[in-house]
């Protein structure tokens, strides 16, 4: 493995955090790609509870279909995850894509307005937002979400 190679000198600075993350991507070697995963995960972790945020929700039901595709063959996973209100707010599902860049599919904001807007079901996809690999940075990852999202209020 081949140790890690800054990126070259000159870069803009006017570049946002997340824009020089992705600049330094390319850069990176497997070790190092897996360890900003890590952190990006680990960043998703809020340490409160649902109960503390959504006091009027009795429950989360998130039904999720994920596929990838690459020339190695398909990966399909689905499953549901049920939420109760003593979880931590962690709405975070990762890409099948094992060398993807990206730490997963982020649902807190998906969940967040279904629960302001007091919705008790509601659908949709999200597209993958890393790239294939760390190796390949103009290549994006084909990982797809479908999910259906049940809320449960108390009375």
């Amino acid at each position: 493995m081949a140790p890690y190679t800054p990126p070259p000198a000159g870069l803009s600075k006017r570049l946002s955090r997340t824009n020089k993350l992705n600049m330094y991507r390319k850069y990176m070697t497997e070790k190092a790609s897996e360890k900003l995963k890590q952190t990006l995960r680990m960043n998703a972790h809020t340490g409160i509870r649902i109960e503390e945020l959504y006091p009027d929700v009795e429950k989360i039901e998130i039904h999720h279909v994920r596929n990838h595709t690459s020339f190695c063959g398909r990966s399909h996973k689905e499953g549901t995850w049920t939420i109760t209100p003593q979880c931590e707010v962690f709405f975070l599902l990762e890409c099948l894509n094992r060398e993807c860049t990206s730490a997963g599919f982020d649902l807190r904001s998906v969940v967040s307005s279904a629960i302001h807007s007091r919705m008790t079901e509601l659908s949709g996809e999200m597209r993958c937002e890393g790239q294939e690999a760390p190796d390949h940075p103009e290549q994006s990852c084909d990982g797809h979400l479908k999910y259906t999202i049940k809320i449960s209020y108390r009375q």
